[in-house]
C-alpha cells in the first residue's frame, strides 16, 4: 500500500505530495549538478514530513528541517486523494518493511523509503 496506488473511492480535491531533497555533505553542492553526492529524502504530506533512518525507523518531522542536513529542494510528486487517517494507515503498513533495524546505507535506506511510500 502506497500513496499512488491508495484509491478510496471518494470525491476529494486531493493533498500535494512533495519530495524533500537534502545535502548530508557539503560537496554534494559541487557533485549534484553532475547528478551525484550524498543526500536523504523524505516525502512531505499534509504538513508533516515521513522518513526512515538507522535505529529509528520510520518517523515524522517538521517538512524541509532534518536534523544533520542541509535542505536542497523540494519536487511535487502528485496528488492523494486520502486523508489522515489513510495516511497513518500506510506508514504502519510500510513499517513492516522499514523497521530501524533493517536499515542498509546503499540497499535500504531514506530514498528507497521515500520512493516506496510514494509509488
Amino acid at each position: 500500500m502506497t500513496l499512488s496506488n491508495y484509491n478510496t473511492g471518494r470525491r476529494t480535491v486531493g493533498t500535494k505530495i512533495i519530495l524533500n531533497l537534502y545535502d548530508l555533505s557539503p560537496a554534494s553542492s559541487y557533485l549534484f549538478p553532475l547528478g551525484l553526492g550524498i543526500h536523504h529524502s523524505g516525502i512531505e504530506i499534509m504538513g508533516t514530513e515521513y522518513t526512515f533512518a538507522s535505529g529509528s525507523g520510520i518517523f515524522s518531522h517538521d517538512p524541509r528541517e532534518a536534523n544533520g542536513a542541509t535542505f536542497r529542494e523540494s519536487i511535487e510528486l502528485g496528488i492523494f486523494d486520502g486523508g489522515s487517517r489513510d495516511v497513518d494507515y500506510i506508514i504502519n503498513h510500510l513499517r513492516m518493511n522499514f523497521r530501524g533495524d533493517s536499515y542498509n546505507i546503499v540497499s535500504k535506506n531514506c530514498n528507497h523509503f521515500s520512493n516506496s511510500f510514494a509509488l
